[in-house]
């Protein structure tokens, strides 16, 4: 049997931006990689040099998810859920707003996927959405419940697949360590930390987790690339990683060709660390 992993995602550009690096490698070392989006990236704000209008974002989105998950080589899998854009934002209120979604359907719907395609590794966004964004806690939300109910006889009955549970959940973080980097840098180019992000809407002075919680670092360094191509096909989004804007390409592939992510289950002690989610797991046909 295959090894499999399923990343549960907010957004089209989280598969590329955030965890690209880790979900090319397992690509290419022969796992089955599924992603699962959960918004349609309407409230999404537009790169100024993208050839467009919002009109037709939600269109240009999936389009540009397509093919990045073609780059990346991933099976894509659309909640369908509507962008509920930043903290207050109005989009917030809308009644289809992925935030606004029901709890228990929505938990059935990801405990589908993981009972349809069984992975051995679930990976989402951690507590804090990376950056407070609310449609990445909600999948942190979701992805956390689904996990856990997935292998429960009694949770999500209709959905008509028997219960089935990972053995592992991992929640997408990154160290302030390197915040505090990037912090420095920008106000040596006088920018404002506070008022990151196209629409100045991110604190970067509160962002980040203490890197002492993280227990996982992967290496994507040899596929710095196809990380680099996948993003650039969100080009209404900026075609691009935050960081090249600060850093020259070949100091990020030197440094910061690594993603991190904090073991959630099974639960690690302190000061644990591994360089593989599929660290010391029993082989597939040995389960």
């Amino acid at each position: 049997m295959t090894r499999k992993l399923l990343a549960v995602l907010a957004h089209p550009d989280d598969e590329s931006y955030g965890i690209g690096g880790t979900l090319a490698r397992y690509v290419a070392e022969g796992v089955e990689v599924h992603v699962a989006i959960a918004t349609d990236g309407a409230a999404g704000s537009i790169d100024e040099k993208w050839q467009g209008d919002r009109s037709r974002l939600i269109e240009a989105r999936a389009q540009e998810l397509k093919n990045a998950a073609n780059i990346l080589g991933v099976h894509l899998h659309l909640l369908g859920y509507r962008d509920s854009g930043y903290i207050a934002d109005a989009a917030n209120k809308h009644p289809e707003a992925f935030i606004n979604s029901d709890d228990d359907k929505t938990v059935c719907r990801v405990v589908q996927l993981i009972r349809d395609i069984r992975p051995q590794v679930v990976i989402t966004h951690d507590e804090t959405g990376g950056y407070y964004h609310p449609d990445h806690i909600r999948s942190y939300e979701v992805t956390t419940a689904a996990f856990f109910a997935s292998g429960q006889a009694d949770r999500c009955p209709n959905v008509g697949l028997l219960p089935y549970q990972p053995q592992r959940l991992y929640y997408n973080a990154f160290s302030n360590r390197w915040v505090r980097i990037m912090i420095f840098m920008m106000r040596l180019r006088g920018l404002d930390p506070t008022q990151g992000g196209r629409n100045k809407d991110i604190d970067y002075t509160k962002i980040g987790i203490d890197p002492a919680k993280i227990t996982t670092t992967i290496d994507y360094r040899d596929y710095w690339d196809i990380k680099v191509k996948a993003s650039a096909a969100h080009g209404s989004q900026g075609g691009g990683t935050g960081a090249s804007r600060l850093f020259p390409q070949s100091l990020q592939r030197l440094v910061f060709s690594q993603e991190t992510f904090i073991r959630v289950y099974p639960p690690v002690p302190p000061g644990y660390r591994e360089k593989d989610l599929f660290d010391a797991m029993p082989e597939p046909e040995a389960l």
